[in-house]
C-alpha cells in the first residue's frame, strides 16, 4: 500500500495558499543563503498573517543574518583598503 506524500491543501484559501507560498520562497532563499530576497518574502507573508510567529522569527532571523553579512564585508573593505595603501607605500 503507497502512500500520499503531498499535502491535500484543497481545503486552504487562497489567502492561505499565498502565505505557504510566501514562507517557502523564503525559507528556499534562506537555505541558499541570500537573505534580502528572503526577507521580502517572510515580509510579504506576514503582510498576509501579521500574527504569524514564524515567519515573525524568520524575518528577525534574517534582519541579523544581514546585519552580519554588512559587518563581513565592512570588515574586508577595511582589509582591503590597508593592503592597497602599504602597496602603495612600498613601492
Amino acid at each position: 500500500m503507497g502512500h500520499n506524500h503531498e499535502e491535500d491543501l484543497s481545503h486552504l484559501s487562497k489567502e492561505e495558499l499565498l502565505f505557504r507560498d510566501y514562507m517557502n520562497r523564503g525559507n528556499d532563499f534562506m537555505k541558499i543563503e541570500i537573505y534580502r530576497h528572503a526577507k521580502t518574502w517572510f515580509t510579504r507573508a506576514l503582510e498576509l498573517n501579521i500574527n504569524n510567529e514564524l515567519a515573525k522569527e524568520r524575518l528577525d532571523e534574517c534582519f541579523k543574518l544581514i546585519k552580519k553579512e554588512i559587518k563581513i564585508i565592512a570588515t574586508i573593505a577595511i582589509i582591503v583598503v590597508v593592503v592597497i595603501g602599504m602597496v602603495l607605500l612600498i613601492n
